[in-house]
């Protein structure tokens, strides 16, 4: 018999980003604009109580998101839980916050997880370096926005 443990874990992320709060959020908000930045999903439904769903194969292995959105204030806050598999065994659940506030002329991003990590199957260190990836792109994406902007005004 497998000996099964849980993991708990709490890790904070805060950025600064040249964008407003609206833009911020809206990256977040809008499957077309968050696709440029996460790995786009399969199903999107921005909604408190929607869900977002991905699934996709590396290496034969089969990973799966799957989170549900709990609240959503707009250009402020999204809060959701989600869950990461790897074929039919669950590596963790989580509960994330992510806060927006103005910043000067852009956004201060507050990213707050909530982990528990099931069995030693996946490590929270790696979830938070991964994380850090994301909002990196995150970054990139809204650089980008923001430069085509300047060049059609």
């Amino acid at each position: 018999m497998q000996e099964r443990s849980v993991q708990h874990t709490t890790f904070v992320i805060e950025r600064s980003y040249g964008a407003s709060p609206k833009r911020v959020f809206a990256a977040w908000a809008n499957q077309e604009a968050k696709a440029k930045w996460f790995p786009g999903p399969k199903l999107f439904d921005f909604r408190v109580g929607g869900r977002e769903y991905h699934r996709q194969t590396h290496e034969g292995v089969t990973y799966t998101y799957d989170a549900t959105y709990q609240d959503i204030v707009p250009d402020q806050r999204i809060a959701f839980t989600y869950i990461v598999d790897r074929d039919e065994t669950r590596l963790s659940v989580s509960v994330t916050t992510v806060e927006m506030k103005p910043e000067g002329t852009g956004t201060r991003l507050i990213y707050t997880e909530q982990g528990a990590f099931f069995d030693g199957t996946d490590k929270p260190e790696d979830r938070e370096h991964g994380t850090r990836l994301l909002l990196d792109a995150l970054d990139k994406a809204l650089q980008d926005e923001l430069m085509l902007d300047e060049k059609i005004h």
